[in-house]
């Protein structure tokens, strides 16, 4: 944990972006394949009260829709990463940008595993679920989460809480200073998201 900590910290934002796909990867699929065996088919299903609402049968005012219905959690994640956290031995601060982050990759992971998918389509086998995630073209889910993760990196260091040890430092939001590269990246992870809301749009409208 301390040698991914150091990675996902690190001032490297490719470092931070690189790793931080490992982790994804490992974590999804992961919960994935342990969802799928061991809970209930459609356990999350319906179980979210800010899912219970409809989008619109016009293409582009549903890609809005659904496009800053996802800035909810990139809401919080950059809530998170207001907040960063170090041990005395560590060099920069982990942004707990990183939790929220990687808790909504694991509700992912299960809504994924136990096809608890809200437009009630028919459940497919593992290996299904695992390949469709990669059909760019009819699947949202990876062009989302790509986008939410380029945003946590780059938001990784706007830490105004810092707490090392016992000690916690407050900084004023004036002090917030993204690099060039980490506002591309961010801008990048929007486009991203709106990416994925397009192709959710399409996808929904066609059923």
């Amino acid at each position: 944990m301390g040698f991914l900590r150091k990675k996902l910290s690190s001032g490297s934002l490719k470092e931070r972006i690189l790793f931080c796909y490992l982790v994804f990867f490992v974590l999804f699929f992961g919960i994935t394949i342990i969802s799928y065996y061991f809970l209930p088919e459609g356990i999350l299903k319906n179980k979210n009260p800010l899912q219970d609402w409809e989008t619109s049968k016009n293409t582009f005012i549903s890609t809005l829709q659904i496009f800053f219905y996802n800035q909810l959690s990139v809401i919080v994640v950059i809530f998170g990463s207001l907040f960063g956290k170090k041990k005395e031995k560590d060099i920069n601060y982990f942004s707990i940008g990183y939790l929220a982050f990687f808790t909504q990759i694991c509700i992912n992971g299960v809504v994924l595993g136990t096809w608890s998918f809200s437009m009630g389509t028919e459940a497919v086998p593992l290996i299904s679920r695992i390949t469709r995630t990669f059909d760019l073209l009819h699947r949202a889910g990876f062009w989302e989460m790509s986008g939410q993760l380029l945003i946590t990196c780059a938001a990784a260091h706007i830490s105004t809480v810092l707490t090392n040890g016992k000690n916690t430092i407050t900084k004023s939001f004036k002090d917030i200073q993204l690099s060039k590269a980490e506002k591309l990246v961010l801008f990048a992870g929007l486009v991203l998201m709106l990416t994925g809301a397009v192709v959710e749009s399409v996808a929904i409208n066609a059923l």
